[in-house]
């Protein structure tokens, strides 16, 4: 494939889906593929205080843990 068609393809990747272009980009410097998103939540302190507390209890990740009651909810 010449070079000028792979460019127009990767100009129309980048404009078309950035995310895509940047998981590209970050597979070539890792070569690992992330698969997971970071995501921002606002709780009530008291509720995040008690969870952080039972997830170290317990020692489970928080992450791992609202992932998989999210999970639950959805019913993927």
């Amino acid at each position: 494939m010449p070079s000028s068609k792979i460019q127009k393809i990767a100009k129309k990747i980048v404009k078309n889906n950035p995310e895509l272009f940047k998981t590209l980009m970050e597979f070539e410097e890792t070569k690992k593929i992330r698969t997971k998103k970071r995501l921002n939540f606002t709780i009530d302190k008291n509720t995040a205080s008690k969870f952080q507390k039972y997830c170290r209890d317990h020692g489970y990740n928080m992450s791992a843990k609202v992932e998989q009651m999210i999970k639950g909810m959805i019913k993927d």
